[in-house]
């Protein structure tokens, strides 16, 4: 609702601050350590973001903010483009990840151009470059149609606020329950205010801020938005991503939280976790004559995937993704006699030691990477592949070329970790220190996104959580390492872990500790099936 009175300008006192900021503290799976921080646009305050920042928040602390004369945030005196961006620098816990709506994600942009080192991640939702068309930009809203906006805000604030919801939920897939959800809102607006940001909403021009802008930046769109029309994408660099969202209008977040969630999740851990494959392989080089004797989850995931594969399908040819020491190879050679199998793996020690052991076998093995498969296209009816495609810091280029080589109507079944493996390890390690010592894992929700965008239909996922048990915490970190899976983050520090962190870890172990003495580890398993 409007405010009575104006709200008196306040200066940046820790009262204000408090007042101008809600935080949303992250759960036990905190993979970042910096906050994502959201901005609201024009016409609402924080609460247009209604449940988005605990959707948010699995991950990262959340902060929402309300703008200056919107919400409990004092007013300023002037409105300008800069007066703005200053009052977030002075407001914003830094450094930190950016999400910014409509008008939002047009200062955020510019904050992030003028302070480009306290920014980690941009996130634009609905947000143009200009919102007001002109004679060099017409991808925006025309000008005659702004101006008569401008004047309802004159005439009748509270008009011209039940009109902007409707122009934001209009053609949305959930418009009726989007125009509810609006209208059950009391933002607080105080008037000079929202004139103002409405004027400076006319005014800001993103163009010239793009080459200034040096952190890695998403820009997500509605399909359907009348506001800021999907064609403004096309107006963004190369550098930026673009995330459309199929059916959604000015308000993707409310009506499509679940996608633009997993969408923005996949984003700052893309930015932030950057796995060093060379340095994977040699890993798994490494483990290669110990990995069986360790790899009791991997095994028993193998052994679920096999047994889920329908034996009756006409299959002449599969390949095996991240086959290891083959052992699921041979599994598969003997549930499918007739087949050819060929394992692939980017180890060329992983594969040497699959080709001695499974030597009688008329298997072929190939060496090479996932996101760059020598194969033929449309060459398999069964691509397989048991906790192989974490290893990827993009799903999207693996997922791609697994759609290349298949067949049509082939089938492709995996299994990965999702995103609550090992938690216990990365709760303890987030308490010693900052650096990277799990990897991420993506969630059931982020791996639809990518199977739907690399064109697989009939996607079916799941979880099943599987507990690993060991002697000791030294055992378990055994454990990793003699599957070569150690964590090789390019962002992980150099410095080598000391003992006095490893007795740490120890210690804090305890809490977990079984009545039966053991010590217990989280394994949560995506199980996965798709069809080309």
């Amino acid at each position: 609702m409007l405010t009575d009175t104006p709200i008196i300008p306040g200066s940046n006192t820790s009262a204000a601050l408090e007042r101008s900021l809600t935080f949303y503290p992250a759960g036990d799976l905190k993979l970042y350590d910096n906050p994502i921080v959201l901005v609201h646009g024009w016409g609402a305050d924080s609460q247009i973001w209604q449940d988005f920042p605990v959707a948010l928040n699995l991950y990262a602390d959340v902060y929402t903010i309300d703008l200056p004369g919107f919400g409990n945030s004092p007013s300023i005196e002037e409105y300008s483009e800069q007066s703005i961006v200053d009052w977030l620098y002075q407001q914003l816990p830094q450094p930190c990840y950016l999400i910014g709506l409509s008008l939002g994600g047009m200062l955020c942009r510019a904050f992030a151009a003028s302070y480009p080192e306290t920014v980690l991640g941009l996130v634009t939702l609905c947000a143009n470059l200009k919102f007001v068309a002109d004679k060099q930009y017409q991808m925006a809203m025309p000008e005659s149609d702004f101006k008569n906006f401008s004047a309802l805000w004159d005439q009748d604030p509270l008009v011209c606020l039940a009109k902007f919801s409707g122009l934001q939920s209009q053609g949305d897939h959930k418009q009726r329950q989007l125009i509810r959800q609006l209208r059950a809102m009391t933002s607080l607006i105080d008037p000079h205010a929202g004139q103002s940001m409405l004027a400076l909403l006319a005014q800001i021009d993103g163009s010239d801020q793009l080459t200034h802008i040096k952190c890695p930046s998403l820009a997500i769109f509605g399909e359907q938005d009348c506001l800021v029309p999907v064609t403004a994408s096309t107006q963004l660099p190369h550098s930026h991503d673009v995330f459309v969202v199929d059916a959604a209008s000015h308000l993707p977040h409310l009506s499509c939280e679940s996608k633009v969630v997993d969408r923005i999740h996949s984003f700052i851990g893309q930015a932030k976790y950057q796995l060093d494959k060379d340095r994977v392989a040699k890993s798994f080089s490494r483990a290669a004559k110990t990995y069986d004797s360790a790899a009791h989850i991997q095994q028993w995931s193998g052994n679920h995937l096999i047994n889920s594969l329908d034996v009756n399908h006409n299959i002449a040819a599969i390949v095996d993704l991240g086959c290891g020491t083959g052992t699921q190879s041979f599994l598969l050679n003997n549930r499918y006699p007739k087949a050819q199998i060929t394992g692939v793996d980017f180890s060329p020690q992983m594969l040497e030691y699959a080709r001695n052991q499974q030597h009688e076998n008329d298997i072929n093995w190939l060496c090479c990477d996932v996101e760059d498969l020598l194969l033929e296209s449309h060459s398999m009816d069964l691509v397989f592949s048991n906790f192989a495609l974490q290893w990827s810091n993009d799903p999207l280029p693996s997922l791609r070329e697994i759609y290349r080589v298949m067949n049509s109507e082939g089938r492709f079944h995996f299994a990965i970790p999702g995103p609550r493996t090992l938690w216990e390890l990365r709760k303890i390690w987030a308490d010693i220190d900052k650096d990277i010592h799990i990897n991420r894992f993506l969630s059931v929700g982020q791996w639809q996104l990518a199977l739907e965008a690399s064109g697989f239909t009939h996607i079916q996922l799941s979880n099943v959580t599987k507990m690993d048990y060991h002697a000791s915490a030294k055992d378990l970190l055994w454990s990793l390492k003699a599957v070569g899976a150690t964590n090789h983050n390019r962002g992980k520090s150099k410095h080598l872990t000391g003992k006095s962190h490893i007795k740490r870890l120890y210690d804090a172990y305890q809490q977990y500790v079984t009545s039966e003495g053991t010590y217990p580890v989280t394994w949560d398993i995506i199980f996965g099936s798709a069809v080309k």
